[in-house]
């Protein structure tokens, strides 16, 4: 205890010392450049469906898509991309995904019942949590869902209900949710690894069930090394395992949390360094400047996945592998697209959309660039860009990438395919509907309705 205070007053002063990274320039005009290339599709879409609206991007989603099942598949012999829905729930896109042959990871019975839906034929239902109705509609659909179970009590649930079901000839496919020790509060998900081979073997002798893997998710990884232990620790269990249980294995998920590779973009004022600025002095003027977390490129991760996964030589090595790419695949899926409706002052415009389009102030946490479409350029100059709720959290932006701002212009928010959509609220304003640009036409989707 004695140290306690200098400690933390030393932790104080290396944070306050601490110099960010700056975003590169070159990466920063190069990003807009890329934006203002999909500039007329834009500004048509805008002109037929008016503002605010949330443009789909398909041919910007079957590339991400692609371009993580082919890097994968590189490095691992057997794989399958599960996409997280919770990253971005829009059924449209879920869709899309799902008729490209790759299977929806799901979290609820709203997400469940949306995914059969659509026709996916490859479902997985993780989560903390379940009801017994959302277990029974997994146990209703067990020809294309598969369970992971996520503690001892509701292994005990799943049995119970699947004495009172119609078992047939088809069991229920199922796996076991492992957490960490260096997962911290996300801890709240799965079970201890050391709890892993009882439940295993308690769940073989369920009449109905077929345990025949494992998963883990690490959150959000700007590099593999997460995913590197957690594979260590799921190679330990297994090897502890009796050989008549380790036959029964199949697949190895290892969740998500795959950082996009343009890696994640603050203001000043966001890092912590900032905040810890601003409760000091809460009239403290920042500059114009931009801090930059590099992530590790797709490869990189690929590469050491597949490394970590041989390291453990088998049976780990020869299971099917399931990803749960949320983030990686949906960032560049969905766009914002607004229209100024009031100018204030010269430093100061009004849009039509809220950040209730976002579902939270997002804007207060990272760096979005945003894009004057109507007057287009890759100089950034100040303007604060709020939007229309009686609220002053409302603000897109404290800079705009243009050749200044009026009122009429279309206002670009790029990448917001993830966890925005999914979060939108009806606060004060409604949310904007669904433009859907499949590659060479524009398109409104029908409103989403209520699943389960």
């Amino acid at each position: 205890m004695k140290n306690s205070v200098p400690h933390r007053i030393r932790a104080l002063l290396r944070l306050l010392k601490n110099r960010p990274r700056p975003l590169p320039p070159s990466l920063l005009r190069a990003y807009v450049r890329s934006m203002l290339e999909k500039r007329d599709v834009l500004l048509a879409s805008v002109a037929r469906f008016g503002t605010p609206q949330y443009l789909l991007d398909e041919p910007a989603l079957t590339q991400s898509l692609s371009a993580f099942h082919d890097v994968f598949s590189r490095h691992l012999k057997r794989f399958r991309i599960f996409y997280a829905v919770k990253s971005n729930s829009y059924p449209g896109l879920c869709k899309h995904i799902s008729d490209k042959g790759h299977g929806l990871d799901v979290s609820s019975g709203v997400e469940l019942s949306m995914a059969l839906s659509l026709g996916c034929n490859h479902i997985l239902f993780s989560g903390p949590g379940k009801t017994d109705p959302e277990l029974t509609l997994a146990i209703r659909n067990r020809d294309r869902v598969t369970l992971l179970i996520d503690s001892a009590g509701e292994l005990a649930r799943v049995s119970r209900l699947l004495q009172g079901s119609d078992a047939g000839d088809v069991p229920l496919k199922a796996g076991f949710r492992l957490t960490g020790r260096h997962h911290g509060s996300w801890g709240k998900f799965g079970v201890p690894p050391e709890h892993f081979g009882a439940l295993f073997a308690g769940a073989l002798s369920v009449k109905g069930l077929d345990p025949r893997g494992t998963q883990f998710h690490t959150s959000w990884n700007m590099g593999p090394e997460a995913q590197v232990r957690m594979i260590e620790t799921v190679g330990a269990c297994i090897r502890r395992l009796p050989e008549g249980s380790r036959s029964r294995l199949r697949f190895l998920d290892i969740g998500g949390g795959y950082w996009p590779e343009r890696g994640e973009w603050l203001n000043e004022e966001n890092t912590r360094k900032g905040r810890l600025i601003q409760i000091l002095d809460p009239d403290f003027k920042f500059k114009t400047r931009h801090v930059y977390h590099p992530a590790e490129p797709l490869d990189h991760f690929a590469r050491e996945i597949s490394r970590a996964l041989r390291g453990q030589g088998k049976p780990l090595e020869d299971l099917e592998i399931f990803m749960e790419p949320g983030r990686w695949i949906s960032t560049p899926a969905m766009h914002i697209l607004l229209k100024v409706i009031d100018k204030k002052e010269a430093a100061v415009v009004i849009a039509d959309g809220g950040i209730n389009l976002l579902g939270w102030e997002r804007p207060l946490a990272e760096f979005i660039p945003l894009v004057n479409l109507t007057r287009p350029s890759r100089r950034e100059f100040p303007v604060r860009v709020f939007g229309p709720l009686c609220t002053p959290l409302d603000i897109w932006g404290t800079t705009l990438f243009g050749e200044g701002v009026e009122t009429g212009d279309v206002l670009l928010v790029p990448d917001q395919g993830s966890y925005t959509y999914c979060l939108r609220q009806s606060f004060i304003k409604p949310v904007a509907r669904v433009i859907r640009f499949d590659g060479s036409s524009l398109s409104e989707d029908q409103p989403e309705r209520t699943f389960y």
